[in-house]
């Protein structure tokens, strides 16, 4: 990225670019805080004093209307924030017209190409704080991103399935076997950031999700949730063999790409 100097605007360019390096891993989550806070300080050793950046608008997306097909508009919106990229979900993928009517319901989108890294500085462009990642995320299976994009539609709540908490929680090898197909840890983190900008709400705020397909050598499986004290989402590992009332999952639907 070009060095910027106390009083100097950035330009349009400058900020593509910048958004590239974050996107594709080149700027760390360290330095892309403290760009945030217009504190920065190159790792290469250049510093750059007190800058005058542009305002970085997050769409306000409070007002959102209740259905399915509001709810992937707000994300059309939110991935045109995120990428640049104009995208209408409702022209790739084959959804009916009973779950676009739907207000039980919501989207997790995952682009081609996307990483479990883009999850991570995602959440952070719209202004939360730093993920927590016990192991870097990178290192589970399913962290890199599909060929082509992909669309999941869950159930819209706070919480996990219900047949997976409380009396009927099970764990990851458990959850395998019943042959669902379960959300994963970037589109968890994807829907989490819609819901939190759309209801202010964020997801398992007392819970955590189990992602029962996305693990580690000697069966650690990732799981994620919200911490209200620290305000941000942490990423940890159990073994699939772990079972507690509080873990769960939620079943996903993959919306067919349209032929």
């Amino acid at each position: 990225m070009n060095k910027v100097v106390v009083g100097q605007s950035v330009t349009a360019g400058q900020m593509k670019d910048f958004w590239r390096q974050v996107d594709d891993g080149s700027i760390g989550g360290d330095y892309f805080q403290d760009f945030l806070a217009h504190k920065l300080e190159r790792k290469d050793g250049n510093t750059v004093s007190e800058v005058t950046t542009p305002k970085i608008v997050i769409p306000n997306l409070l007002s959102t209307p209740p259905t399915l097909a509001d709810w992937l508009k707000a994300r059309e919106e939110l991935h045109k924030f995120l990428t640049g990229e104009q995208v209408i979900l409702r022209d790739i993928f084959a959804l009916t017209d009973e779950e676009l009517a739907s207000t039980t319901l919501m989207p997790a989108f995952r682009p081609a190409g996307a990483t479990n890294r883009n999850a991570i500085y995602w959440k952070i462009k719209i202004g939360e704080n730093k993920p927590y990642e016990e192991i870097d995320v990178m290192k589970y299976t399913n962290s890199q991103g599909p060929k082509q994009p992909e669309l999941y539609i869950i159930n819209r709540s706070v919480t996990p399935d219900d047949d997976t908490v409380g009396d009927k929680a099970k764990s990851p090898n458990q959850l395998i076997a019943h042959n669902k197909l379960w959300l994963g840890l970037f589109c968890w983190c994807d829907a989490d950031t819609l819901h939190h900008v759309i209801t202010g709400e964020t997801l398992d705020q007392k819970t955590w999700t189990w992602f029962p397909n996305d693990r580690l050598r000697y069966a650690k499986v990732a799981l994620g949730y919200w911490n209200p004290l620290n305000r941000r989402v942490y990423l940890y590992w159990r073994y699939a063999v772990y079972c507690n009332p509080n873990n769960g999952a939620r079943s996903a639907k993959k919306v067919p790409i349209k032929s």
